[in-house]
């Protein structure tokens, strides 16, 4: 366009009557701006306000269908139980008359059982006029989350016959805990059904063929599902780095995180913690090449900024700690990257110094105590440990009474760690008062036992123990 063309539309856009310009109607009325208004403030996790603004909103301003829709669906994602509860009273109250449409009961549903009211959700589903896959995935996920794998099954069944599930459905079941019989038979449907292709639907796949190979499954099938994909995402890097470490396949494990670092995923906090539970398992790998790649973890940690995260500085600590680490550099770890500890950092550096320096130990459960922290039952049984490793009764009497005073006297695996400390520190008597007072033994409660008789020398006493 030539310079006098421009200057010419230039002017003409100036001189243009503003006021002769009609809004054009129904483009956007009042009812659209608070319904985008109270969606704004929901999605921003601005829920308190979002559901102020409805309340004080007149009924005939408001599309309330989609209204109600959006805030059951935010009550649900923030976790705002009391909210949704109310909010559903409101609607109750105000438009009994005219019952929720399919897009807000299928809301509800959800809400409910994300909530886990799942009677709730069931009555809302078992009236709804018609259902749609929406309303059985809610439903189905519901069940699942809750470890309800037959009920989660049944209602799949019933699915089948009203409409076809889709990726969501299956993972939802698939994460069930349904076992591997079960999950092969997803399987085979999804590849019916060619929903196998959806990357949602593999990630879910993998998982559940990792985690269901104690009782027939394997990892690799798992890894036959990862290998076929066509695209994959970091959640599949993460399922399939974590299936490797759920099997004590620590090795495939650190070998798949190289790869994908190579190929340049990102990472995130799951990966790492992954990783790093596979160096605790020692995985195979030489003391020193171990330490040598945590160290490299280390510093990839501290580049990202995940170091700052407790979770991924107290599974830093375990590894360095069981690969022979040196506990000083622990310990300054534990210092330097953990801004707040709460009783699972207390517990890992704890660990750390159970063994091979049992007096720091106790020396870190008594600042452990000053910081008014709750011991639990695994921070009790390193504890004892340490104390076993000292062998003086009297450590060893001061955690009993503590254990007594927290009500963890009759946990199982504090009492077996009792009879083990007990009987390290030459007090057989009480080792024996310990396990007749338990309420609930295992084969570990009587193997400690049967090795504190054994140990002192006392092999009648323990040769009529095992008669019984």
């Amino acid at each position: 366009m030539s310079r006098p063309a421009t200057r010419a539309c230039y002017n003409s856009i100036r001189s243009f009557n503003h006021g002769n310009v009609r809004p054009v109607s129904g483009a956007f009325t009042e009812p659209d701006r608070i319904l985008e208004r109270v969606r704004t403030l929901s999605t921003r996790g601005h829920l308190s306000e979002a559901l102020s603004l409805f309340y004080n909103t007149p009924p005939s301003f408001l599309h309330f269908q989609q209204t109600y829709a959006t805030l059951f669906h935010a009550c649900a994602l923030h976790g705002k139980l009391k909210e949704g509860l109310n909010l559903h009273q409101h609607m109750n109250t105000h438009f009994g008359d005219d019952p929720p449409d399919l897009f807000v009961t299928n809301h509800l549903v959800n809400m409910y059982a994300k909530f886990g009211y799942l009677d709730y959700a069931r009555n809302l589903f078992d009236e709804m006029p018609k259902r749609n896959v929406v309303s059985w995935t809610a439903l189905i996920s519901g069940y699942a989350q809750r470890g309800s794998c037959q009920e989660s099954f049944r209602l799949f069944s019933g699915m089948l016959v009203d409409c076809h599930p889709n990726e969501f459905t299956f993972a939802s079941i698939l994460s069930s805990s349904c076992g591997y019989v079960g999950g092969k038979q997803l399987h085979a449907l999804a590849l019916k059904m060619c929903l196998d292709v959806y990357v949602y639907m593999a990630n879910a796949l993998i998982s559940m063929y990792s985690k269901s190979y104690k009782c027939g499954g394997s990892v690799d099938e798992a890894w036959k599902v990862f290998e076929t994909m066509k695209f994959r995402n970091s959640v599949t890097w993460n399922s399939m780095i974590s299936g490797f470490q759920f099997c004590k396949l620590g090795t495939q494990a650190i070998k798949l995180f190289v790869e994908m670092r190579r190929e340049d995923i990102g990472f995130n906090r799951v990966t790492l913690l992954s990783v790093f539970s596979s160096l605790s398992g020692r995985c195979g790998l030489d003391v020193y090449l171990g330490l040598m790649f945590c160290f490299q973890l280390h510093c990839l940690s501290f580049k990202s900024g995940f170091i700052l995260e407790i979770e991924v500085a107290t599974a830093l600590v375990k590894a360095y700690s069981d690969l022979g680490g040196d506990t000083a550099d622990c310990y300054r770890l534990f210092l330097e990257t953990s801004c707040y500890r709460d009783i699972v950092s207390w517990t890992g550096i704890i660990t750390a110094f159970a063994e091979r320096e049992p007096e720091e130990a106790l020396f870190l459960f008594r600042q452990l105590r000053q910081q008014n922290l709750a011991p639990d039952w695994c921070t009790y049984s390193i504890v004892l440990k340490a104390c076993a490793g000292l062998m003086t009764g009297r450590n060893a009497l001061a955690v009993h009474s503590q254990v007594i005073r927290d009500g963890f006297e009759e946990d199982t695996v504090i009492s077996n760690a009792l009879i083990h400390a007990y009987s390290r520190c030459g007090l057989i008597v009480l080792s024996r008062q310990v396990f007749d007072r338990m309420v609930s033994r295992d084969l570990v409660s009587w193997n400690s036992i049967l090795k504190a008789y054994a140990l002192h020398g006392q092999a009648k006493e323990a040769l009529q123990l095992f008669s019984k």
